[in-house]
Parts: structure tokens; C-alpha cells; sequence
């Protein structure tokens, strides 16, 4: 038992020895006392500079190793529903980190915490206004290391499908794209797409002069692993004898706890068009009366998918191979799942170092080998 903790079983422990379930109960417990009583450890803690803000999003400069071989401008773009720290949750499990440490110019686009001041920012807002204007700045920042006034795009899960988007809306912009558990092909997109489906969910019903509370979203993704809760607690109690697994865990507890609420106007939208009508493979999307034609990808594309991911399954992230126009793509189906990728310990020992590599290539298959700027 731990110290200082009560035992309510204690007059049942003689009848629990040898009983699967009841020691499986016992193990959530301990669990929970640990989720609710330990400190979460500080996350996001890579040096950086702000070098540019536009109401709540921050976009965050992480400068490349001093010695290490030159690299590219690569802008990560992360989803609006969750915190950016997820790209530097840890400093040795720290993708921002990671990039930098082999020599890219690397910068994170912080979404923030949107505020009922920003329940009207719909999809041609969130694109063409705040998403272009930070990739401008990080160009102008960058010099001559983003020649043309190009950068490489790195998009995760639904940062990945707006990172998508913006591309086939201003190819001219991005010298290279990847993205990791993107869903597109929304028609194929799991469990989220029967929990939002046209015969469960009117979109109509989110009023797109509010947010989306943080308590919806806590819920709806308790929905889509109902056993993800016990599984989480038990993981905390197998860790609790290593001071340092525990800490990895907690930190991941933390970043799952801090939600951010989703602008209406968004969630409506996106929701209508994406997992509702499919719109982003038949072409018919249009943001503010441009079509995003995915065909219109003529740069390097790196398309990756986790075969352990139920959020963005493999079969919705993958048709991105087929419906861009480039001929220089790349897809990876990886051994992982949907935030082990990026924090587990597959990051890196597999996948920066894929990035990395993927990255070089493709500055070559761009023709964008002008020696980048420190």
C-alpha cells in the first residue's frame, strides 16, 4: 500500500489473493490516487523565442544546433483542440527539440486558448488569415534559408489536414508537406466519424457564436476509448515504482488534461464538411469561394499513418497519396499509435530521424538547396 493511504478492502484482502478482477481493481485505485494527488512535472520547457502573435496564437522559434549539419525551415503545425506542448512534452521526447538538435530552423504554431471573443472563427479565418499569416512571418524570419518565401510544412493529426488544405490553397507557399496521422478521407475515419455522423450529430445544433466547452470535448474522446480511463490509471500505478516512467506518464497526464475549447464557428464547419459530406476527397470544399483541390500538391509530400491509431486511422490518413497531384510522395505505415508517434519512445529512435532524412530529400527534390541561413 502506499504510505499514508487508507485500506477500505483491508477485511477483504484474504478472499481478493489469486482473484484477476478484484486485484485489477485494487491496481485502478492505487491508480487514481495517484493521478489526483501527484504534481504534474513542467512540459513545453525547450528554449524558444516568440517571434510573432496574432491574437492567442504564438508562433514559437526553436534555433538550430550550433555545429549541426544545416538544415531546412520547417513550420509544425499541431490540431486546435489540443495543446502545441505535445511537440515538446519532454526534453529528451521533444519533436521541436529534435529538429532543431539536427539542424533545422524549426517553428511550432501555438493555437492558444481561444476566448468567446473568438467563437466566429470559421475555417477561411483559421487558413487564410492566421495559418498564412504565421507561415509569412516564419519565411521573413527565416531569410534566405526559406528561399522564395518557402517553408516545409509538418502537420499533426487534424494540424495535418488544415496543413493539407492550406497547401492545395496556396501551393506557391510550401515547399514540401507532411503530415502524420492526417485524416482526409473522412468516410474512413473510425470511431470519431460514427460519433459525429450525419445519423448521430446534427452540426446545426453548435452555435458558431460560442465555443465548444472543454467538457464536451473531455467527453466525446472518454467515448471513443471507454477503457482508456482504467488503462490509464493502472499504467500509473505499473509505473509508480520508477520515479522516471512515472514522471513520462504525468506529463502525458498533464497535456491530456489541459483541453482547449474549439471556436463554433470552426467545429460546425468542419465537422459539416469533413466528417459529414467528405467534401476534402470529391474536391468540393470551398474556403472563403477558393475549392481546395488536393490535386493541386505539386510539391514533396510525406504522408505517415500509425497502425495502432484509432483517432486517425490508417485507411483515412493515407488516401492523401493518391488524391495530390505530386509525383515525389512518400508514404510510412508506422508502428505506433496516435500520440506515441510523437512522445513515445518510437520518436526518437524512428520517427525524427525519418523527418530529418525525409526533410534533406526532399530540399533536394524541391530544388531548394541554397545553403540555409543561421
Amino acid at each position: 500500500m502506499l504510505e499514508g493511504m487508507t485500506d477500505p478492502l483491508a477485511s477483504l484482502r484474504p478472499w481478493m489473493e489469486g482473484i484477476g478482477g478484484l486485484r485489477q481493481a485494487d491496481r485502478i485505485r492505487r491508480g487514481m490516487w495517484l493521478h489526483r494527488t501527484l504534481p504534474r512535472p513542467p512540459i513545453g520547457t525547450t528554449p524558444h523565442t516568440v517571434v510573432h502573435h496574432q491574437g492567442k496564437l504564438r508562433l514559437r522559434f526553436y534555433a538550430p544546433a550550433e555545429g549541426a549539419p544545416a538544415g531546412q525551415t520547417v513550420v509544425i503545425v499541431p490540431s486546435m483542440i489540443n495543446r502545441a506542448s505535445i511537440c515538446d512534452l519532454e526534453p529528451d521526447r521533444s519533436l521541436v527539440a529534435a529538429l532543431a538538435a539536427a539542424g533545422h530552423r524549426v517553428y511550432l504554431v501555438d493555437w492558444g486558448v481561444p476566448g468567446p471573443e473568438d467563437a466566429h472563427h470559421d475555417v477561411s479565418y483559421i487558413l487564410l488569415n492566421l495559418l498564412e499569416r504565421a507561415l509569412d512571418r516564419a519565411a521573413r524570419h527565416a531569410g534566405r534559408a526559406a528561399p522564395n518565401g518557402e517553408v516545409m510544412l509538418l502537420g499533426y493529426c487534424q494540424g495535418g489536414t488544415l496543413s493539407a488544405m492550406f497547401t492545395a490553397l496556396r501551393p506557391d507557399r510550401v515547399a514540401a508537406l507532411a503530415v502524420f496521422n492526417a485524416p482526409v478521407a473522412f468516410a474512413d475515419a473510425g470511431r470519431f466519424a460514427r460519433f459525429v455522423g450525419p445519423d448521430v450529430f446534427d452540426p446545426e445544433a453548435i452555435d458558431p457564436d460560442r465555443l465548444v466547452d472543454i467538457s464536451v470535448m473531455e467527453v466525446a474522446f472518454k467515448l471513443l476509448d471507454p477503457m482508456g480511463v482504467s488503462r490509464k490509471y493502472m499504467a500509473l500505478d505499473n509505473a509508480a515504482a520508477d520515479p522516471r516512467r512515472l514522471a513520462r506518464a504525468l506529463a502525458r497526464e498533464r497535456w491530456l488534461e489541459e483541453n482547449v475549447p474549439m471556436p463554433g464557428a470552426f467545429a460546425r464547419e468542419f465537422i459539416d464538411n469533413a466528417y459529414q459530406r467528405d467534401r476534402l476527397m470529391d474536391g468540393t470544399w470551398e474556403v472563403s469561394g477558393e475549392r481546395v483541390d488536393l490535386s493541386a500538391i505539386r510539391c514533396p509530400v510525406l504522408i505517415c499513418a500509425a497502425n495502432r491509431d484509432f483517432i486517425s486511422p490508417k485507411e483515412a490518413v493515407l488516401p492523401l497519396a493518391d488524391a495530390v497531384g505530386s509525383e515525389r510522395v512518400r508514404t510510412e505505415v508506422l508502428d505506433c499509435g496516435h500520440i506515441g508517434v510523437v512522445v513515445g519512445s518510437f520518436g526518437p529512435r524512428v520517427f525524427y530521424p525519418l523527418l530529418d532524412s525525409w526533410f534533406r530529400e526532399a530540399a533536394t527534390d524541391s530544388g531548394n538547396t541554397e545553403e540555409p541561413v543561421r
